[in-house]
């Protein structure tokens, strides 16, 4: 505690510090020098107010920042505190002896020992004694100000601590209601779609069979991941297979698209929608409907886990607007980014009337 304080004082100290306690001495010299001077008549050589006085300020912060500190730490200060003053007071005695016979020897008025028991030893250990209690006192205070600074300190970081937390439990509160909405949603679609497809089915087996198709994207994408965020490749790739046979019936099998998977998919995990988005992107922008221009849609993985997707397309003929609003590419390279980082490699192939995939990956 002791080490701590006087780093701790030393890390602190600016010019403000040090003109407060030197104002303070200097305030205090002048009141002394003052108050002799009326008593006496007289004032003493400079030279004895520079000694004396730097004494006592050695003296004062010397007991405050190294022999209380020491002692307290020592963890019997009642026992320590007294018999390090003691000791202090005497080096202190000897100190004083030795300037006062320096500062009479200076002028021819060196006092017997008998004179200076009688006359001085008193007062200088009055004197000292009165330094000590004054250091200690401000030792007392140093240590309060710092416990009340660290009680506020603590205090402060636990209203700091209580705030976040009422802030979290609110944030959670909102996105459970938020998730609970959510859920609610999509079981009246479902419940809603599987009517359709009960009530329709005899009627055009083709819609129906849309309807389910939709039905199990849908809890694909609302279906929970696991701890890493990701899902099943196989559940993935089963799902491009269902975009694409919804998309054929939509359009009587008049799509012409060449379709082909190669690899183990049930063994590795992939981010969800990555593959499904990059798909949707090819029904929702290209044109299929020419032989000639038949669509192509690659999945392959190796021994290694490293997924290869290809895709080209013709172009359909839309605005340049239209075209700017798509943002799916956007937020699967974002999505990408942020899960694999540079353990993949995205080549697009913008032409005037075509449009290219290639995405490898290590999953």
């Amino acid at each position: 505690m002791g080490l701590q304080l006087r780093i701790g004082l030393f890390k602190k100290l600016d010019y403000k510090l040090l003109l407060k306690h030197f104002a303070g001495w200097v305030i205090f010299i002048i009141y002394e020098v003052s108050f002799a001077r009326f008593s006496i008549g007289a004032f003493a050589p400079l030279q004895n107010y520079i000694c004396y006085y730097g004494l006592n300020v050695l003296l004062f912060y010397f007991n405050a920042h190294v022999v209380l500190p020491f002692a307290i730490k020592s963890g019997r200060s009642y026992l320590v505190i007294p018999v390090m003053m003691i000791l202090e007071l005497f080096i202190y005695l000897v100190l004083k002896y030795a300037l006062d016979t320096v500062l009479a020897f200076s002028i021819d008025k060196i006092p017997s020992q008998t004179v200076y028991i009688k006359t001085l030893l008193l007062p200088n250990i009055y004197r000292g004694i009165s330094f000590l209690g004054c250091s200690s006192l401000y030792l007392a205070i140093l240590r309060v100000l710092m416990f009340r600074n660290r009680v506020h300190n603590t205090e402060t970081i636990q209203l700091k601590t209580l705030k976040e937390k009422a802030e979290l439990e609110r944030n959670l509160a909102e996105a459970m209601n938020a998730y609970l909405q959510q859920q609610i949603s999509p079981h009246l679609l479902f419940n809603t779609l599987t009517f359709i497809h009960n009530t329709y089915y005899k009627q055009s087996r083709e819609a129906s069979q849309c309807v389910l198709l939709l039905v199990d994207i849908m809890r694909f994408s609302l279906e929970e991941v696991s701890i890493s965020g990701k899902t099943q490749l196989a559940k993935e790739v089963e799902q491009i297979q269902n975009f694409i046979e919804l998309n054929q019936l939509r359009f009587d099998y008049e799509l012409y698209i060449d379709f082909q998977v190669a690899g183990d998919m049930e063994r590795a995990q992939i981010i969800p929608l990555i593959l499904l988005t990059l798909t949707e992107n090819i029904f929702k922008h290209g044109y299929m409907k020419k032989k000639e221009g038949e669509a192509k849609l690659h999945i392959t993985i190796n021994a290694q886990n490293e997924l290869r997707f290809v895709s080209w397309n013709l172009k359909k003929h839309q605005p340049e607007k239209k075209r700017l609003r798509s943002i799916g590419i956007k937020n699967v390279i974002k999505r990408l980014d942020y899960s694999y980082q540079h353990h993949y490699k995205l080549n697009i192939r913008d032409e005037e009337d075509s449009f290219g995939v290639e995405l490898m990956m290590q999953l």
